[in-house]
């Protein structure tokens, strides 16, 4: 993927293919950012781009020839990629790493290592990485991936040189979602308006809440106050068999209430500012039953409910109570 591609992070992208077409990369960098805004994708592209056979411009990659084709098949014997196992990137991995780099580039240009998550070094693989900091091989390049850099050691940041990566916009978000994952339209709008700036999010909840069951379950919380008692325990006890899906249920129910606000506050006009927006009848119909004070109350209750599930709570009694709670709310402004 050539550095045009990597989208929103244009500061950053102009800082390291400066570095790269003038020869001053310097042997350590450090990634700062939110999660899934494109920091390892920019080091990989960087690495791409040192080695690349035919560019097709300066400090760029063509995606074609035999060594960027090995970075993207995962089989480039000079590009090391560290992930934590488990909690942690441990010692043994760094120690492993140090092994491979005491040897010049195999493939004969230029070496990278990336240590992903590297606020997940513990203490140990932390002082061994030191080593290699301080007396960098040549032609070789580390990039440390963080969106927590007050977790690493002082020694270790002192010793890299800072990149920051800053969140995406929503548009920027539904444009990379439309262009690289097949989500369009109203959809690549919705994961994006949802993603707080980050491609990775978005992608993962693209993955885990279904747009179209998106529908059912806001049109059910719009209806509550029609629900009988019998169809809200029922549907309370076949969510309280699927954890995953109560979050993603309370999540939604939250944004539509936020949405409602909005719709009362600015009314119509208030498209661009709404993440359900091609639902704005619904939401002009919801919009005019509720008071703001109802509409706080309601969401209040979501959230108190998100927080005691995180506890050892009956999760079928939680949701009962909540929905109960919502019904009665919801029935008020319909008398």
């Amino acid at each position: 993927m050539p550095f045009d591609r990597i989208g929103g992070q244009e500061k950053a992208v102009a800082i390291l293919r400066n570095a790269l077409r003038n020869g001053r990369l310097a042997h350590a960098y450090l990634f700062i950012g939110p999660e899934g805004v494109g920091k390892c994708l920019t080091a990989t592209t960087l690495f791409k781009a040192m080695n690349c056979q035919s560019p097709p411009g300066p400090g760029d990659c063509c995606e074609k020839c035999p060594s960027c084709i090995k970075v993207n098949s995962s089989n480039h014997a000079d590009f090391i990629v560290l992930e934590p196992e488990g909690e942690t990137i441990k010692i043994d991995q760094i120690r492993e790493m140090q092994k491979r780099l005491r040897f010049r580039p195999l493939e004969g240009g230029r070496r990278a290592c990336i240590l992903n998550a590297a606020d997940c070094l513990n203490d140990a693989a932390s002082n061994a990485l030191l080593k290699t900091l301080e007396e960098p091989p040549q032609e070789t390049h580390l990039f440390l991936i963080t969106s927590r850099p007050h977790r690493l050691l002082p020694t270790i940041l002192s010793r890299c040189q800072w990149v920051k990566f800053r969140p995406l916009s929503p548009g920027q978000i539904a444009q990379i979602l439309q262009r690289d994952h097949s989500l369009v339209g109203e959809k690549a709008h919705f994961y994006a308006s949802l993603a707080a700036g980050s491609v990775g999010q978005a992608v993962a909840l693209s993955d885990r809440v279904d747009f179209e069951k998106r529908l059912d379950w806001l049109r059910f919380f719009s209806s509550l106050f029609q629900k009988s008692a019998e169809e809200i325990f029922e549907t309370c006890e076949r969510l309280a068999k699927e954890e995953e899906e109560i979050g993603d249920l309370l999540d939604l129910w939250k944004i539509w209430v936020r949405d409602l606000v909005v719709f009362k506050v600015r009314g119509t006009g208030a498209t661009e500012r709404l993440i359900n927006h091609d639902l704005l009848s619904d939401l002009e119909r919801d919009a005019a039953k509720v008071s703001f004070d109802r509409l706080e109350g309601i969401f209040a209750s979501i959230s108190g409910v998100q927080k005691s599930l995180a506890f050892n709570v009956n999760k079928q009694l939680a949701l009962e109570t909540l929905m109960l709670g919502i019904k009665k709310e919801s029935s008020m402004g319909h008398r």
